[in-house]
């Protein structure tokens, strides 16, 4: 599709850059919400614990189809704006259903598909953010640092909620709410990137080219399954009030966000190996203390680790398939590594936690770091196995 006129060229890459800002806005907004609270919403919707951990589990699983499936639509058939909008819409009215119909078990298979349907399009949304950032030079850092900031809003905002004899109740309203505003933001012309390619092998190929660095990414990835999956919940059970929640998960968005607004630029230069190793030496210290029982302000204090652990790694990733993959590989690319990261590492590790503590007796942080360091060996052992020049 032509960008129109010399004159619409020039001022295109300003609108896409707010067509970006908004769609990670509104994503991240609902993503706030979800990641902390919806294991709080399943519980007091009836679920038991385990049935809780299992539908997070197939959640993270149908997420990780979704990924797929959604990049492999948009390059096909569909613009990925009509794919993410429609995605959207489709969530926001599973929500409410499952409000409606308020069933425990209708409402856990209602949300597994509702986590698909919101998390399967973040590749597309990140993939424009990248395309911006190549065709405009607008730093990826400071657009994905308003998303951040939508984060903490939904996280700070639901937890305030929480302390309601009800508060639980209106999360999958509020979010409804922010799925339509995110449908709104990504209609449109198309964001497709150039000449878009559906070739499974190349990305395939291009990926493992990029496995030494993006493997451990992973890994670090899944060292926070515990955290997404059951972080509040064990937070509350730890004697954190409920209306704090929010503030915990808010620090660490807040740190994120100050690493991805003024930091972004330098840590880009750093390379990728350096930085993911710096991030995984974060990752063991901050899951080692959370596994003290520490007091609020130590839990607060780990949270601010959330800044390299999340961000930097997100950041290490994002350059090295922005850099060292094709434009024209970008969507297969962006949904490959998401696949492994959500399947392999989130859906993966939430389905392995509950056997891995029976059978350890291990504190669940524990185990984190133990993944954390599994990442930060594998970068040392690509290290020492690379020829020399």
């Amino acid at each position: 599709m032509s960008d129109g006129s010399a004159g619409g060229a020039g001022t295109r890459p300003d609108h896409d850059r707010l067509r970006a800002v908004a769609a990670l806005s509104a994503h991240y907004g609902v993503s706030g919400i979800l990641t902390p609270y919806l294991p709080v919403w399943l519980a007091a919707s009836g679920l038991a614990a385990d049935a809780v951990g299992w539908t997070m589990a197939a959640g993270f699983a149908l997420r990780a189809v979704c990924i797929l499936g959604f990049g492999m639509v948009a390059t096909l058939l569909l613009p990925a704006g009509g794919v993410a909008a429609g995605a959207a819409l489709a969530a926001a009215l599973v929500l409410v259903a499952a409000t409606l119909i308020a069933d425990p078990g209708t409402i856990g298979l209602l949300s597994v598909l509702a986590v698909g349907l919101v998390y399967g399009s973040i590749p597309l949304i990140e993939s424009f953010a990248n395309t911006v950032t190549l065709r405009s030079g607008h730093g990826y850092g400071r657009m994905r640092a308003w998303g951040s900031f939508a984060f903490m809003i939904g996280n700070v905002g639901m937890g305030a909620l929480l302390i309601l004899p009800h508060g639980a109740a209106l999360l999958p309203f509020i979010t409804a709410g922010l799925l339509l505003c995110l449908c709104l933001s990504v209609l449109g012309p198309t964001w497709q990137p150039p000449t878009p390619r559906l070739d499974p092998r190349a990305a395939a190929a291009a990926l493992a080219v990029a496995a030494p660095l993006l493997a451990p990414a992973l890994l670090l990835q899944a060292s926070h399954a515990f955290y997404y999956s059951f972080g509040t919940i064990w937070w509350i059970d730890h004697g954190v009030a409920k209306g704090s929640t929010g503030i915990v998960w808010g620090a660490a968005v807040a740190a994120e966000i100050v690493v991805y607004r003024y930091a972004a630029r330098r840590l880009e230069t750093i390379p990728p190996a350096t930085l993911l190793a710096v991030c995984c030496v974060v990752a063991i210290g901050r899951w080692l203390l959370l596994a003290t029982n520490p007091s609020l302000p130590l839990i607060i204090l780990s949270q601010f680790g959330h800044a390299m652990t999340f961000g930097g790694a997100y950041l290490a990733a994002q350059t090295v398939i922005r850099t060292r993959i094709r434009p024209e590989l970008h969507y297969m690319a962006q949904a490959g590594y998401a696949f492994l990261t959500t399947f392999v590492g989130l859906a993966g590790t939430t389905a392995l936690i509950p056997w891995a503590m029976r059978v350890t007796g291990a504190d669940p942080w524990l185990l984190m770091a133990a993944i954390a360091a599994a990442a930060l060996a594998w970068l040392g052992l690509t290290r020492v196995a690379r020829p020399a020049p």
